[in-house]
């Protein structure tokens, strides 16, 4: 055995953590921590799947756009307007298309921010019964 390697083994670290706080997983900050956790992967989740909502429209009107472009043409000119065409109508579109990426960046931090001010207060009245029941264990305990 090595010293130096087994201050890093976590299983045996959690299971002395565990020795000294046996209800760890029922705690109240524990509690409010995956309380919370739940609420940012939700949130999380909501806006991953929005912005493959979005980024899947921006490739079927690129491959809208594609078709247009691949479609034969008699004039060799008439390629070079259909490609204009299409550029511009891209450029014209990308604000549009960013601006809804933003969208889902701005609710999903204001999710967050919501989530933090609705759970912290909880969190925090729970911490300290935690702590005034440890406190009034402890000196009993003592006594």
């Amino acid at each position: 055995m090595n010293p130096m390697t087994d201050m890093f083994d976590f299983n045996k670290n959690m299971e002395q953590f565990t020795k000294y706080m046996p209800d760890f997983a029922n705690a109240g900050p524990m509690k409010a921590f995956t309380e919370m956790s739940a609420k940012y992967r939700a949130v999380a989740i909501e806006a991953l799947n929005k912005n493959v909502e979005l980024t899947t429209a921006w490739m079927q009107d690129a491959a809208k756009d594609a078709t247009t472009l691949m479609s034969p043409e008699a004039e060799p000119t008439a390629y070079a307007k259909k490609a204009g065409e299409v550029a511009q109508a891209a450029m014209q579109d990308i604000p549009a298309r960013l601006f809804a990426f933003a969208e889902v960046a701005k609710k999903a931090q204001t999710d967050l921010l919501d989530t933090v001010a609705t759970l912290t207060p909880k969190a925090v009245e729970e911490a300290a019964s935690h702590t005034k029941a440890a406190v009034k264990s402890a000196a009993k305990k003592v006594a």
